[in-house]
């Protein structure tokens, strides 16, 4: 997926910079170093994601987009069906790999894009982008207020890529896999709308949708529930959240 928007971004003029665990010459090679540079770093490692951000930023000079995509599948088993019959040992922890990279991950990423998008002098029209799968609702005013950054989600459907397992494609129908020029198409439908921010697209096959705001299934006494109070927010975070809905 990252290599899909890598290649989309540089037709389109951008600077790209790559992380991942290991390099992508062949990227290199069709791009161009100059459009295209690549960091060895761990996502689910705090510091592994800093050093590249801070890389990307010393060659760059700026940081205006970016796209949280990395993910993997678990490698865990909730039901331990494996360990059914050994009911005196307590079974082995759980791998919270996946958990690692496409939460925790995602969490680092965030952060640290808030704070080198700060770093510019000055934003692209209707403010900078970050794309991540998780959360987008509930920071999404707060960021747009404070730092004019601008968070939204991509929810794609099954993507043929190298993470499915040695016969998971050639089992799955085809027909209802989503190619990744519908995600690719996603991501530049929230560059290109400039009011878009706190919103999911899920991607399905060749389909864009935007995923309704979810219901509040006891009215107004549901969503009181998390209402922001300005005193509690203030004396977490050090300032006001500025939303207009918020108690005193």
């Amino acid at each position: 997926m990252g290599e899909g928007f890598t290649r989309d971004l540089v037709r389109q003029g951008w600077r790209v910079a790559m992380v991942d665990l290991k390099p992508n010459p062949k990227m290199n090679a069709d791009l161009g170093d100059d459009n295209v540079s690549y960091y060895e770093g761990n996502v689910a490692d705090y510091d592994s994601q800093a050093r590249c951000f801070q890389a990307a930023y010393d060659r760059y000079g700026r940081l205006d987009l970016v796209c949280l995509n990395a993910g993997m599948i678990d490698r865990g088993s909730l039901y331990i069906l494996r360990h059914k019959n050994d009911k005196d040992t307590i079974p082995p922890a759980p791998d919270l790999s996946c958990t690692d990279v496409n939460i925790k991950g995602v969490y680092y990423g965030t952060q640290l894009a808030i704070h080198f998008m700060r770093k510019n002098k000055e934003t692209l029209p209707g403010g900078n982008n970050i794309i991540v799968w998780m959360f987008v609702r509930a920071v999404a005013r707060v960021l747009k207020i404070k730092d004019n950054i601008r968070i939204n989600s991509i929810r794609p459907g099954f993507v043929v890529t190298s993470l499915a397992p040695p016969g998971m494609v050639e089992a799955f129908d085809k027909r209802k896999t989503t190619p990744l020029a519908t995600v690719v198409r996603a991501l530049n439908q929230i560059l290109g709308d400039q009011t878009m921010s706190g919103q999911s697209l899920e991607c399905s096959v060749e389909k864009i949708m935007l995923t309704p705001e979810p219901e509040y299934l006891n009215g107004e006494l549901s969503k009181r529930a998390g209402f922001v109070w300005e005193p509690a927010f203030t004396a977490q975070h050090g300032e006001p959240s500025n939303l207009s809905d918020a108690g005193q």
